[in-house]
């Protein structure tokens, strides 16, 4: 990706509030920190000794809190990983249609992207590290995204093929201009371009 990561996207984030700690503990600032040096530097390109810089503490005491970066950085992303899930499933009715769920999983990603930045970047830029690491991602949105499209496949719904390659190619679409979000190349909020996406990820599902 061509571009530079945009700086202001970080900026004015509660350092007290964290991933998975209560707000304004130690703990939480520990990972607030950690997060917005993940998000700007990647995992590898941080240490210990840095976020324990950025939240003023001594790098003995971050060790009382996480045994290491890695569990650390581990830990954020099954959080977050969870809450996208939660966030799909808060909103997906029992006789959600393909297109409600769509939109769900599209508004799951956008708001995440728009009320904590830092964490959606982390959790974009760093999937593949920790599915590769597991084996799998653990239930997520782009788990919903393929069960939903193999129903709706075996309904006749949409034309029959590989759901999972139909829900990347879906996802894809909202996925590419989330990263142009954060380099700086789409300025319009992600939130406001949750009716486009789910109408472009429709007319990707029927054509397919």
């Amino acid at each position: 990706m061509t571009g530079k990561l945009r700086e202001d996207l970080f900026e004015g984030a509660d350092p007290n509030i964290g991933v998975t700690a209560p707000r304004g503990t130690t703990k939480a600032r520990i990972e607030r920190a950690a997060l917005q040096l993940f998000a700007r530097h990647g995992m590898d390109g941080v240490s210990i000794k840095q976020i324990a810089e950025a939240c003023t503490i001594s790098d003995g005491a971050m060790y009382r809190h996480f045994k290491s970066k890695d569990a650390l950085a581990r830990q954020m992303f099954e959080a977050i990983h969870a809450r996208l899930l939660e966030l799909v499933a808060s909103t997906i009715k029992p006789d959600a249609s393909l297109e409600d769920t769509v939109h769900a999983v599209v508004a799951a990603y956008c708001e995440l992207a728009e009320v904590d930045p830092a964490q959606f970047t982390y959790h974009l830029t760093h999937r593949n590290y920790f599915i590769a690491a597991s084996g799998d991602g653990g239930a997520d949105p782009s788990s919903v995204m393929a069960a939903c499209v193999a129903d709706a496949m075996a309904r006749g719904e949409i034309p029959a093929g590989d759901p999972e390659l139909a829900a990347a190619m879906a996802l894809g679409l909202v996925m590419q201009p989330a990263e142009y979000r954060i380099f700086g190349r789409i300025k319009q909020p992600m939130t406001e371009l949750i009716p486009v996406f789910t109408s472009a990820i429709m007319a990707v599902l029927r054509a397919a």
